[in-house]
């Protein structure tokens, strides 16, 4: 599932969308050229090169996946960014180094369950005391969590196997005692247009390439609808933004959510 991108109403390139979302993160968490950023999940490595262009900042991102590494070094390589950007092809929980701020952009619906209390102690113990993290998930209502925690469907058998979204619910009874919610703000009308915009992207490359769309393909523009589907119906919530502080202000959490 792609992550949602910040759109405006002239729908401008999905690239330029993608681009003003990871902006937005980092004005949220106030990123300077200072920071040692944690990127859980770096992907492809587009966020951490947008970041380290504009902010100057060091940055370390952590994936499993092989292939993702490979194409994030040469990425840094093309970019001149070695000095700046380090990724790692490590599981989160083995990082131990300590950093300013974190970044996870939809990277917990591959944690599970009963991993959530490990994820969020992870990210304390990884943050400085004062430092902040910025999280982007999909979340399941809280009403329909536990029939989700014991049910399957499309995206959990073709598309994501193992991926679990977590509810608001989970969430709270997974954080560590330093870490509390302070503040949520709802920007969901920012994922129906995005997905309007994976669809086009993915089925005119399909168009162009002039040949029969492959079983992998039809899957993933299925999924696009069925997704659009809920986020265009009216029992859909709105992304949320949610701020996790603890009492002390030791470490602060920057929570966004697409809530199904």
């Amino acid at each position: 599932i792609p992550s949602y991108t910040i759109t405006h109403s002239d729908n401008k390139l999905l690239e330029e969308a993608q681009m003003r979302k990871y902006d937005r993160a980092f004005d949220i968490i106030n990123l300077k050229s200072d920071d040692r950023i944690l990127e859980i999940g770096c992907g492809w490595g587009a966020c951490a090169i947008r970041a380290v262009k504009y902010y100057g900042c060091q940055w370390t991102g952590l994936t499993i996946s092989m292939e993702q590494f490979k194409i994030a070094q040469q990425r840094i390589s093309d970019n001149g960014l070695q000095e700046k950007i380090n990724f790692k092809l490590l599981d989160y929980r083995l990082e131990n180094d300590v950093y300013d701020k974190i970044i996870a952009i939809e990277m917990i619906e591959a944690v599970g369950h009963e991993y959530l209390p490990q994820f969020f102690e992870t990210i304390r113990d990884r943050l400085r005391p004062g430092g902040k993290a910025y999280l982007q998930a999909i979340i399941c209502p809280n009403l329909n969590y536990e029939r989700y925690c014991r049910s399957s469907d499309f995206i959990k058998k073709h598309i994501f196997p193992g991926g679990h979204m977590p509810s608001e619910q989970a969430i709270r009874e997974a954080l560590p005692p330093e870490l509390t919610i302070t503040k949520m703000i709802h920007i969901g009308h920012h994922y129906s247009p995005t997905l309007d915009l994976w669809y086009c992207s993915v089925w005119l490359t399909g168009k162009e390439r002039k040949e029969k769309p492959h079983v992998l393909l039809c899957l993933i523009l299925q999924c696009l609808c069925i997704c659009n589907i809920f986020y265009c119906s009216i029992v859909c919530a709105d992304i949320d933004i949610i701020w996790f502080a603890d009492s002390r202000i030791r470490n602060v959490i920057m929570w966004e959510a697409i809530q199904l």
